[in-house]
């Protein structure tokens, strides 16, 4: 009955372990990249994880049972130190190796420094309780979280990661790359190093990829202050593309642009041995990497190469009406309209109506430009406004719509008064001929 019991936890664990390689959305690339990442996780060959995949796909999970007896401890670790370990690591999934140790040696199961944490992190790998299980038993969507879009421009993802610092005029100058990856194709639709992480360089590479490429149905941010902005959500809903965000602490939902970032920590390396004397010059050197050693080398989930795969796509490009575009990429901020229809903007005061008074509208406008601004109010046709114009004589009240009169009779204000008095002086009277007759002696 042990043995039963037993062989079903085993099979349980190797089930576990081998479920991001049954996903029949993994290409021939991909299951060999992830079959090696969990040979070097469990510290077993890729032909023992091949076999268990052979055993499930023939019998299912009794397929993955061990044949013959389950082997019932450890050589090094006690049957009865390894069940204790197993448990205190299942009470609290997060306890370490250490911490474990530390509980055995205070309850006096184990004598104070007789068991090492790399003999009993070993007997928990071995038994299916290392750190890294216990992450895949407790992430239930663990191999569903991997994905690829079938065609290009189907999905964008953006990040920002840190470039070098330049010296520029003497002063030193940390720069950002802002990029966009291509999720189907893993090509670089736009990347650029910035002098300063301000949300206009999010705005500049967006810009400049659907310049090249056109839109995406979907782009893909992490939760960062750049992305989480008002003129995005403004963007892409004028650009018909359908902004997403990954959820808190969800780094497997950001894993082809995280590789990417690390692919060009190689250039970084590079460039730390001839700083550019200008962000212009790291750009340039930055592209010529790209192009010759990201975009034209052999990825190894492609199969090929990210330019050849996203030029090799079916999908047409979409390109927005140039109107449309030009709208998208001007700036947009709030603004609350005062009692007198006005808003101040960029040092000045902008008339968009009484009517507005109190409300929140948008300001659109272009930075080069401020003469005119464009208002745009929820459930309004758009409008411009230009600045106020102060003049010498004070401009005259501005006029709100008129209320249509309801004649009346009489004035109900008198009417109340009157009979609000007359009921007063009737109580005093009463009051009057109520004291003179309790008074009749007088």
């Amino acid at each position: 009955m042990k043995d039963k019991k037993a062989a079903k936890e085993k099979a349980e664990q190797r089930l576990i372990m081998i479920a991001p390689l049954l996903d029949p959305g993994l290409d021939k690339e991909e299951f060999y990249q992830k079959r090696l990442e969990i040979s070097y996780d469990f510290s077993l060959s890729t032909r023992t994880i091949q076999r268990y995949i052979d055993a499930y796909s023939e019998g299912g999970i009794d397929g993955l049972k061990p044949k013959g007896k389950v082997p019932e401890h450890n050589p090094v670790v006690s049957k009865e130190i390894l069940e204790d370990a197993i448990r205190l690591r299942r009470e609290v999934p997060s306890r370490s190796v250490p911490t474990i140790i530390q509980i055995l040696e205070l309850e006096k199961k184990i004598e104070p420094g007789t068991l090492k944490r790399t003999t009993l992190q070993r007997a928990l790998a071995a038994a299916g309780y290392s750190t890294k299980m216990m992450k895949m038993y407790q992430d239930k969507g663990y191999a569903s979280q991997r994905f690829q879009r079938v065609h290009r421009n189907d999905l964008w993802q953006g990040d920002i990661k840190y470039g070098p610092v330049l010296k520029i005029d003497g002063k030193p100058v940390q720069t950002y790359m802002s990029s966009l990856i291509d999720d189907a194709t893993r090509y670089i639709v736009h990347a650029e190093f910035y002098p300063n992480m301000e949300q206009a360089i999010v705005e500049d590479t967006l810009k400049k990829g659907i310049q090249k490429y056109g839109s995406p149905r979907r782009i893909y941010f992490d939760n960062g202050s750049q992305y989480r902005s008002h003129w995005m959500k403004r963007a892409c809903a004028l650009l018909g593309i359908r902004l997403l965000y990954a959820k808190p602490r969800n780094p497997q939902g950001k894993g082809k642009q995280e590789r990417f970032n690390h692919t060009v920590d190689s250039f970084l390396d590079e460039i730390q041995l001839n700083l550019p004397e200008s962000v212009e010059d790291l750009n340039k050197l930055f592209s010529a990497w790209l192009s010759e050693c990201y975009h034209g080398k052999i990825h190894s989930a492609l199969g090929t190469t990210p330019e050849a795969a996203f030029k090799s796509d079916s999908m047409p490009l979409n390109y927005p009406d140039e109107a449309v575009f030009a709208n998208a990429f001007l700036h947009c901020e709030t603004r609350k309209v005062n009692k007198s229809g006005c808003i101040s903007f960029m040092g000045s005061q902008y008339d968009v109506g009484i009517v507005y008074a109190g409300r929140q509208v948008d300001v659109v406008y272009d930075s080069k430009s401020i003469a005119r601004i464009r208002i745009e109010v929820k459930d309004r046709e758009p409008f411009y406004a230009e600045p106020v114009k102060v003049g010498t004589h004070v401009a005259g009240k501005p006029k709100r719509e008129e209320i249509e009169k309801i004649q009346a009779d009489s004035s109900r204000l008198l009417d109340a008064v009157s009979k609000s008095a007359s009921e007063k002086e009737r109580r005093a009277v009463i009051s009057y001929s109520q004291a003179l007759e309790g008074n009749d002696h007088v």
